[in-house]
């Protein structure tokens, strides 16, 4: 056996030291571990699935979208769709929404005054056209062609859906409104209820979203100049309520990302669209 130190307080000096380079061992990694709990991404993914609160003229874009999110994050989506003013109060009373994708923006502008909203991400533009059945056997070739007697119109609630208040509000500065409105023989739910409508033969013709339409594509689609200026800015808001802000903002971006949720917007007819930035799933959000 080796000798043992001929000094006690020698081992009473290294004992402390021991303890002190122990325990400053054990704050280090305590303290690496917690930044890397900050840097880690972990709060842009959760086990609960994201909901979106849509308009029904998004449905189709936004199920596409929400698809491939999931297949490339593993992040479930729920999506919820109505007319849009239908799921901004769907927006108001749920506590678990996550998103609101109205199609208009004056809805959105509806929900920031109700301090709903903590971040918008603009998306694109929706133009107003005429959906009129196969051949256009009617003949419309402009609005005054919507008057004609035998015609039967519709189109969605001015007072719920968006496509409906742009189109009111615009002809009503072009005092074309009033005419139109006392021959709507149909007010519909949604936009898609107004495609639907046409394609099914109750309706000889309706005014929907060129991006509705496009989904459409045995019935024609007349634009007319007294719509141009009918334009729906479609946007989605992060709300501030959402159980899940930073999952919720990460689906935001890859929406909004021009070789994600724009290529998708692209192919689905939004020919009106944000430049968007290339998705970085690194980096976000």
């Amino acid at each position: 056996m080796g000798a043992m130190p001929s000094n006690p307080t020698h081992l009473l000096r290294i004992g402390p030291l021991m303890m002190w380079a122990g325990g400053s061992v054990v704050a280090v990694v305590l303290l690496v571990y917690l930044l890397c709990l900050e840097a880690r991404p972990e709060n842009a993914q959760t086990d609960r699935p994201l909901r979106v609160c849509c308009a029904a003229a998004l449905k189709p874009v936004l199920q596409d979208i929400a698809t491939e999110y999931e297949r490339e994050t593993g992040q479930r989506i729920e999506c919820e769709f109505g007319d849009s003013g239908q799921m901004l109060t769907s927006s108001i009373v749920r506590p678990d929404s996550d998103l609101f994708l109205p199609a208009d923006d004056s809805f959105i502008r509806l929900a920031q005054e109700k301090g709903l909203v903590a971040e918008v991400f603009p998306i694109g533009r929706m133009r107003a056209v005429i959906l009129t059945r196969p051949g256009n056997p009617l003949g419309i070739t402009k609005l005054d062609d919507l008057l004609k007697p035998k015609v039967k119109v519709g189109i969605a609630n001015p007072d719920r859906a968006a496509i409906g208040k742009v189109v009111r509000d615009h002809l009503r500065k072009q005092a074309n409104w009033d005419a139109l409105s006392g021959k709507l023989t149909t007010l519909h739910a949604t936009v898609t209820d107004s495609a639907n409508a046409v394609q099914l033969g109750g309706t000889d013709a309706a005014i929907v979203w060129d991006a509705v339409a496009f989904n459409y594509s045995e019935l024609v689609t007349v634009r007319v100049p007294e719509l141009d200026g009918a334009i729906g800015r479609v946007e989605l808001a992060l709300l501030k309520r959402s159980p899940a802000p930073a999952a919720a903002r990460r689906f935001a971006l890859y929406l909004t990302a021009r070789d994600r949720g724009l290529s998708v917007f692209r192919a689905r007819g939004f020919p009106d669209l944000e430049p968007g930035r290339v998705w970085e799933p690194e980096s976000q959000p």
